[in-house]
């Protein structure tokens, strides 16, 4: 009995133990494995654990730090736009420039915004976004009800689309948004010509027959055509010099217009001429619209309202055309008012395809002095401190050159080129301002009295004013009718020679003052870039064949007899030539040889490659090679 004492107590105090473990709770966050065959249930608790607000306060700061996640505070920021989750409340875009950066703060944020589409049918807007790694974007483009597009990378408004357009960018990336950001770039472009516009099978335009005065077709202003140089009529010699072609454009006095072609085909090169009230000699004309172009373009002023006649005849010496292919014989044409935004985005265009460089903005100098004599009406601190801060000005950013210049109508100084940002001073039509060269999109940078900070306003509310025009000033009279001449005007006769050279122009005899002119030399113009090697146009033949895979050892056949050709060309297959960044340049269908021809004007040293969307293949093209043969195999019954 004594013996089996000590066994007895060591039962009991197991039983206990175990009811000790059983009461023990079990901490949150914790899992439990499952039970192992000869042992009790293990609790295991997770590396990583999120420390909530009822953590003992006695536990040590380096502990609660490793093991909470470190988010930077930056990234939980709302961006400039916010609050714009709703449609109610959406951010205005500006156009033709690059916004952001945005985010989404908190994670179920959804952006909204609004652009302001002006009304021109020859101008497509394209929203294109750019994201951080960690984003999925979708966007939506949506005016009232209807749903205008829709896309993950960039959407395409058509020209008919104008008006307030609401832009929405969600996010659908699962992971965590913070520390990410995107950005939206807003552009307006010219439409380019649509697929199946003009014939290329060799039929006229759909503005022919317009052979003549008499028959000259209406055209109206600010639409872009499609035209072709091609003959209307099928009987031979009918057209010995050409096709010409005669359009009627209703005009307004006194207003400048854009007259040109662009978008030739090869070999197609172009005269325009506008004729007045007579029809016998023009009234201006163009051959090419820089030495060895082909395109044509004027600026003309209407002397009255009326209607003006336009040839365009191709520039040949009286003999038909040499074109690169007979069946294309195509160009654009457009009139537009100056003014207007279609000839301002057609003037890159032009000078792209006339290769000339495009000029480059000079900054003019900015001068330290305590006169401020240059006309501006900012103090002399805030203009010498344009340079620095306009550098600083985040974006897409260029320089113009800065000088005077004045308000046309009344409008808000901004702190930052957006038509929400704060407002520091309102500017009244008439008030004396000076531009400091930064531009951002359509916004310019001034510096002005009525605020203590730079801002911010659209160009179409500036008017530069000459610095050197005359303008009157205060003077006093002292004994005998002698004039006074301000002490700052006196410091300004006698500059230092750290200085720059000033002009000093006095007074006519009969008037009183002094008339100074401060005259600022010009910067060393840089020299200009090299031009742009010219596009030539480049054929790509693709052929499309499918063979069954003979066998590949030895033929019963014998040496003399030929190996027949298994080879079968397939029909009907899509093929797309493209460029390194993957956009389409041309496409066709093969015909029943297997065969198709793509033609495109491009750059020598353009990087091409075959894709054939059906099949999910992309073929990268050697420098120079112009055909390629792709064998398929057959699928064998």
């Amino acid at each position: 009995m004594r013996r089996a004492l000590p066994g007895l107590l060591l039962i009991l105090l197991s039983v206990v133990a175990a009811g000790t473990l059983a009461a023990t709770p079990i901490p949150a966050g914790a899992q439990v494995e499952a039970t192992p065959i000869l042992a009790e249930p293990t609790v295991v608790t997770p590396l990583v654990t999120t420390v909530s607000r009822a953590t003992d306060e006695s536990a040590s700061p380096t502990a609660l730090s490793a093991s909470a996640t470190a988010t930077p505070a930056a990234s939980m920021r709302p961006d400039a736009c916010e609050p714009n989750d709703t449609d109610a409340q959406p951010c205005a875009l500006p156009l033709d420039a690059v916004s952001g950066p945005f985010t989404f703060v908190p994670e179920a944020d959804r952006d909204v915004y609004v652009l302001d589409l002006p009304d021109d049918p020859a101008i497509q807007t394209v929203v294109t976004v750019r994201t951080t790694a960690g984003l999925d974007l979708f966007l939506t483009a949506r005016q009232g009800v209807s749903l205008l597009a829709s896309g993950t990378i960039s959407l395409t408004l058509a020209p008919a689309i104008h008006g307030s357009v609401l832009l929405r960018v969600e996010n659908r990336d699962p992971r965590p948004s913070a520390g990410e950001s995107y950005r939206i770039e807003v552009r307006r472009e010219i439409t380019p010509r649509a697929a199946g516009t003009v014939d290329v099978t060799g039929a006229p335009d759909a503005l022919e027959n317009n052979w003549s005065f008499a028959t000259a077709a209406t055209i109206a202003v600010g639409v872009v055509y499609d035209l072709t140089l091609v003959c209307p009529e099928a009987r031979p010699d009918a057209c010995p010099g050409g096709d010409h072609d005669y359009l009627r454009v209703p005009v307004k006095a006194g207003v400048a217009y854009r007259i040109a072609t662009f978008d030739l085909d090869p070999g197609v090169d172009t005269v325009v001429e506008v004729f007045w009230q007579h029809q016998d000699r023009p009234v201006a004309g163009n051959d090419d619209y820089a030495p060895g172009g082909l395109l044509s373009a004027l600026t003309w002023v209407a002397p009255a309202d009326g209607l003006a006649d336009i040839r365009v005849a191709p520039r040949n010496g009286g003999l038909m055309p040499q074109l690169a292919e007979a069946t294309h014989a195509a160009y654009r044409f457009v009139v537009a008012p100056v003014a207007s935004e279609l000839a301002r985005k057609l003037e890159p265009t032009l000078r792209q395809q006339a290769n000339i460089p495009t000029p480059t903005a000079t900054v003019a100098p900015s001068t330290t002095g305590s006169s401020g004599a240059t006309g501006a009406t900012g103090s002399g601190s805030a203009a010498g401190s344009g340079s620095a801060a306009g550098a600083a000005v985040p974006g897409n950013q260029e320089q113009i050159t800065a000088g005077p210049a004045i308000i046309v109508r009344a409008t808000v100084l901004r702190h930052e080129p957006r038509s929400d940002s704060t407002a520091l001073a309102d500017l009244p039509a008439e008030t004396r301002v000076a531009v400091r060269g930064p531009v951002r999109g359509l916004w310019v940078s001034i510096a002005a009295d009525a605020s203590i900070l730079p801002g911010w306003v659209l160009w179409s509310d500036l008017r530069r004013i000459d610095p050197n025009a005359p303008s009157p000033q205060p003077s006093t009279a002292g004994a005998g009718g002698a004039s006074a001449v301000p002490a700052e005007t006196s410091a300004i006769q006698q500059p230092s020679a750290s200085q720059s050279p000033v002009a000093v122009t006095t007074a006519a005899p009969g008037r009183l003052g002094m008339q100074v002119d401060v005259t600022t030399l010009d910067p060393a113009l840089p020299s200009p870039p090299p031009a742009p090697a010219a596009r030539v146009p480049v054929v790509i033949a693709v052929t499309i064949v499918a063979t069954d895979h003979p066998p590949s050892g030895g033929s019963a056949l014998g040496m003399s007899t030929p190996t027949p050709d298994m080879r079968q060309p397939v029909r009907g297959v899509r093929v797309q030539i493209a460029n390194a960044f993957g956009e389409v340049l041309a496409e066709g269908l093969t015909d029943a040889s297997g065969a198709v021809r793509l033609s495109r004007d491009l750059r020598p040293t353009e990087a091409l490659q075959v894709v054939i969307p059906a099949w999910g293949l992309t073929i990268p093209l050697a420098s120079g090679q112009t055909s390629l043969i792709l064998t398929v195999p057959e699928a064998r019954s």
